[in-house]
């Protein structure tokens, strides 16, 4: 069984699609280059909002503000086309 390599135009579909699909989950592109895309979920964190919010209350929204550093804000995924066309996500 040989596996064949996908031509250059092949792989820009692949991506595209891929793409496409990922923006039709709620994700946003980044950047995208011929092969590869950069894709985010989430929105960034307004630390200046936090800050002042931590300030007012004496340090108690700090906790929330740590929650939300650590666990909210943006994901960003990197996703790639190889030669033989297999897509490949990893968490950037």
């Amino acid at each position: 069984m040989t596996v064949e390599r996908k031509s250059a135009d092949e792989r820009k579909d692949i991506i595209g699609r891929q793409v496409s699909m990922m923006a039709a989950q709620g994700m946003r592109v980044e950047s995208q280059s011929d092969f590869q895309a950069i894709l985010i979920k989430g929105k960034p964190i307004n630390h200046i909002l936090h800050l002042i919010l931590t300030i007012c209350t004496l340090g108690v929204w700090g906790i929330v503000w740590a929650a939300m550093y650590f666990l909210g804000g943006q994901k960003r995924q990197i996703v790639s086309v190889d030669e033989f066309g297999n897509v490949i996500a990893s968490e950037a």
